[in-house]
């Protein structure tokens, strides 16, 4: 009886809350995993080692968005299609994204391999080659897995626009669990090394995809992709959302993630660790929220197929209050940091206060942009979100460079903090302009 009250409602909303306990249970075995990883990982290698290693895994993370936005135009586009039960297209749909990362993932790791090659990727990055002679292999490997990856994780995709965001969380976190198990193994071995982390780390979540595509559609036969219901016509609606989508994630990647090559070059790579460290602790927050949040994406999307507004407003007001307690857990996890460090990993890697409290604002800041941005998203209005992302990742970098010299790492940290304000806040503005039918213009693009 208590757990059909908790599930009661329409049932738009009923699925959203069965898919956030579900995300509860399975994101709170990543977040245990995150925790885990860095003091095996850290047994592992030394810190110059893991600043390298975090380094590259963040160059990784840039390859793995280069669908062009397709991703996330299917998960928009399949969960329409599913609105108004129109089951062949969702399949067209499916099928034409699936050709479409093929034909995207081969050119792009032959220029990747070509750059790798004929470049000194020990400068680019600030190695010293006595101490990692075999970079250039360690990247190739990483790549290569990487782009076979890109290719199978639509699979989760599908699983957001069928509004089933747990089991898109249950791939990712199992191939987490995967890479947990292998540096456990690892780290009781005298084998570990630079590469051999990177194999496991990239390694481990293609494994899971590659296993989850026969399970996928032999559930949903009806949605097996095909090549042979390619649909050039498709790519129009799928690139029309979808490109904007890409640019917005690749704006926010170029803006995180050139965090670590940056402190690589202005410092060193054993800086990125306790950088990375304090983020990773912070992170848990917008993990958590984000399994609140991810849901409400696609539900977005069947809700303004529907032109039903007021279940958008509610649960925005919900989310409002999820919010307030998320800052106040963040407050709590400020104060308590030096010593959760501590407990973490030990004294062995020093992170500041600064460090800390910067991050804890960062982190702040994404979890308010989130919340609105994840509805605009479902609603597909974000032409605004896509321009002001693209300034804030030219304004970046040079930001970054300038109040490092000032403030050191720490610096970095805060001009994270100003670009991600600027989106903070017009996603707020924009996001109550069509709720109450007042955007125009930009407001409504």
């Amino acid at each position: 009886m208590f757990i059909e009250k908790i599930f009661k409602g329409d049932p738009r909303t009923s699925l959203v809350k069965k898919n956030i306990l579900y995300s509860f249970l399975i994101k709170g075995w990543s977040c245990i995993i995150q925790l885990l990883l860095v003091p095996l990982t850290l047994n592992c290698l030394n810190q110059y080692e893991y600043g390298i290693w975090l380094t590259i895994n963040s160059i990784l993370i840039w390859i793995d968005s280069f669908d062009i936005g397709l991703g996330n135009g299917l998960r928009n586009k399949l969960a329409e299609s599913i609105a108004i039960n129109d089951i062949h297209k969702g399949q067209i749909q499916i099928s034409t994204t699936f050709v479409m990362l093929i034909m995207i993932m081969v050119p792009v790791f032959i220029a990747v391999y070509l750059f790798i090659t004929y470049n000194n990727c020990h400068t680019l990055l600030n190695v010293n080659p006595d101490i990692i002679p075999n970079l250039k292999g360690i990247l190739i490997l990483s790549f290569a897995i990487i782009c076979m990856t890109f290719v199978f994780k639509f699979i989760g995709n599908i699983y957001l626009g069928l509004q089933l965001p747990a089991i898109n969380n249950l791939l990712i976190v199992s191939g987490q669990t995967v890479s947990l198990i292998g540096i456990a193994i690892l780290s009781k071995t005298e084998v570990s090394s630079l590469y051999s982390v990177a194999c496991i780390y990239t390694l481990s979540p293609l494994f899971v995809y590659i296993i989850s595509y026969p399970i996928t559609f032999t559930k949903y036969k009806y949605l097996r992709p095909r090549i042979r219901l390619f649909d050039k016509t498709e790519l129009k609606g799928l690139f029309d959302l979808g490109i904007n989508f890409f640019m917005v994630q690749l704006a926010g990647i170029v803006i995180f993630s050139s965090s670590n090559v940056l402190i690589s070059n202005l410092f060193s790579p054993s800086e990125v660790t306790p950088y990375q460290i304090s983020y990773r602790y912070f992170s848990l927050a917008i993990m958590i929220f984000t399994i609140i949040a991810a849901p409400l994406w696609s539900a977005t999307t069947d809700a303004y197929s529907h032109k039903d507004m007021e279940w958008i407003k509610k649960t925005l007001r919900r989310m409002r209050v999820v919010m307030l307690l998320f800052f106040v857990c963040i407050g709590i996890m400020l104060t308590l940091s030096q010593i959760a460090y501590n407990i973490w990993i030990g004294k062995q890697i020093n992170i500041t206060w600064e460090m800390s409290t910067y991050m804890a604002l960062y982190i702040i800041i994404l979890i308010y942009s989130t919340c609105y941005s994840n509805m605009l998203f479902g609603i597909g209005k974000i032409r605004l979100i896509t321009i002001i992302t693209i300034i804030e990742a030219i304004i970046y970098i040079p930001l970054a460079i300038y109040l490092s010299k000032h403030l050191g790492i720490e610096g970095v940290v805060l001009a994270l903090i100003t670009v991600n304000i600027i989106c903070a806040i017009t996603n707020n503005i924009q996001l109550n302009k069509l709720l109450t039918g007042k955007a125009d213009g930009i407001w409504n693009k």
